[in-house]
């Protein structure tokens, strides 16, 4: 015969168990609810900071642009470089200028309208650079030429003619080396002012 008290002991235990599996599905069903609203609570702000980042930074671009806009001009203090390529002989020549009182505060399209048929290529409160190309020959090319035992600069046209003495130096070829004394009295050819003075103080 079955024992009466077996059956009734693990009907107990089977009810007591699907209480407890009952109790454990609850709790754990509770658990991944709240740990899902917590993920997107998580995300939410994540994204919520992002737009609130991305907005700030936006306004400062757009601030620093402004600023950037309404600062952007010249004035006494301005570097102003003019370049001009000569087409004619392949030279360009960077020179810096004053700024005059016509190109003082002004903005890059006010300094166009008055530096008409150059080329604008940097435009700062602290630099201006302008290039232009010309069809000429430029007036920068020099000839350096030993004359009655001193070194003496010529100024050349275009056709490589001596025109005239740009500089007596009052350098001595005596105490040259035969190489340079021999260049010199041939003649050197520079092109440009500062290429002339460095070469001059190689001789001294």
């Amino acid at each position: 015969m079955v024992n009466i008290k077996m059956v009734r002991k693990m009907r107990k235990y089977i009810i007591l168990i699907a209480i407890a599996t009952a109790i454990v599905s609850f709790l754990l069903g509770l658990y991944l609810y709240k740990l899902n609203q917590i993920n997107e609570q998580i995300a939410f702000e994540a994204e919520y900071g992002k737009i609130q980042s991305e907005n700030i930074i936006n306004e400062a671009e757009n601030i620093i642009k402004e600023t950037s806009m309404a600062e952007n001009k010249t004035s006494p203090n301005t570097k102003l470089i003019e370049k001009k390529y000569y087409i004619d002989c392949g030279h360009l020549i960077q020179e810096e200028q004053t700024m005059k009182e016509n190109l003082i505060n002004k903005e890059e399209s006010e300094f166009q309208t008055e530096y008409m048929g150059w080329e604008i290529q940097k435009f700062t409160p602290n630099e201006v650079v302008v290039y232009k190309e010309i069809h000429d020959f430029c007036n920068q090319h020099y000839l350096l030429k030993e004359l009655d035992g001193e070194i003496v600069v010529y100024a050349l046209d275009k056709y490589d003619n001596e025109k005239n003495i740009e500089k007596e130096t009052g350098i001595q070829t005596r105490y040259l080396s035969e190489i340079d004394i021999e260049n010199l009295k041939e003649g050197i050819k520079v092109c440009g002012k500062k290429e002339v003075n460095k070469m001059l103080e190689d001789f001294e």
